[in-house]
């Protein structure tokens, strides 16, 4: 029998479970959270909200502790780092000194995660994923407080690149308060961002207009950096979200 698997994603308007069983889907709910105890994807009121957690969990007769956790985008960072051939015990180092002086942000203020891929002959290539630690230490607060464990923990727009098969694709994921552009080229999502919408909720067709805007702007910042291998007019764009 297929273990089951308990999901959980919070943004700054709901708490969002998902029970699967192999890939069936046997329980899902969502429950809203007020205005304030979230905000810009960090939890402002760690005890409401985990009390929030603690009830949805409860009302849907949910006994594990061991979950999977799915993080905005939003105080994320992540970037593809080519590297000379090194040494194992040379190359934490490496990347670390790479990402200082790429990010934008401090690697003090990060926490920082990097997995191998495909990289040209004589090279080595990563993947780097970055999380603010004030939006991070945050969240696994508030999932102390409510008594729950993440196994593991994920960036949305990372999950939705592993939803589509195609190595070259656009994926447009567009929540209440935010939405994400992901380019995927070679089978590596890059570039990925997530772009708050204004704190003054827009209508439906301002929303549309802000989205065109910024998925042109991805399109021409990818095609700048790579004129070798523009993306096609006729790429698949895949959408999600509410």
């Amino acid at each position: 029998m297929a273990q089951k698997v308990v999901t959980l994603y919070l943004d700054d308007t709901s708490i969002r479970l998902l029970v699967t069983s192999g890939q069936r889907i046997k329980k899902w709910a969502d429950v809203p959270l007020e205005p304030g105890m979230m905000k810009n994807a960090v939890i402002l009121k760690q005890e409401e909200v985990a009390a929030k957690i603690k009830q949805l969990f409860k009302v849907r007769k949910i006994n594990t502790k061991k979950i999977i956790l799915g993080v905005s985008g939003l105080h994320c960072l992540t970037r593809p780092i080519l590297l000379p051939q090194l040494p194992k015990d040379m190359l934490e180092e490496a990347i670390r000194r790479e990402a200082k002086r790429i990010l934008p942000v401090s690697p003090e203020q990060l926490y920082l995660q990097w997995q191998s891929i495909p990289a040209p002959e004589g090279k080595l290539q990563v993947f780097l994923v970055a999380i603010t630690r004030t939006a991070a230490d945050a969240l696994f607060s508030t999932l102390r407080l409510a008594g729950l464990k993440p196994d593991l923990m994920d960036l949305k727009p990372m999950l939705l690149a592993r939803m589509v098969k195609d190595t070259m694709a656009i994926m447009v994921d567009v929540q209440p308060t935010e939405f994400d552009i992901v380019i995927m080229a070679g089978g590596v999502p890059q570039p990925v961002r997530t772009v708050p919408f204004p704190n003054e909720a827009p209508a439906w067709p301002e929303k549309i207009s802000l989205i065109k805007e910024d998925v042109s702007r991805t399109i021409e910042f990818y095609n700048t950096n790579n004129p070798e291998t523009p993306l096609a007019a006729t790429l698949p764009v895949w959408t999600s979200g509410e």
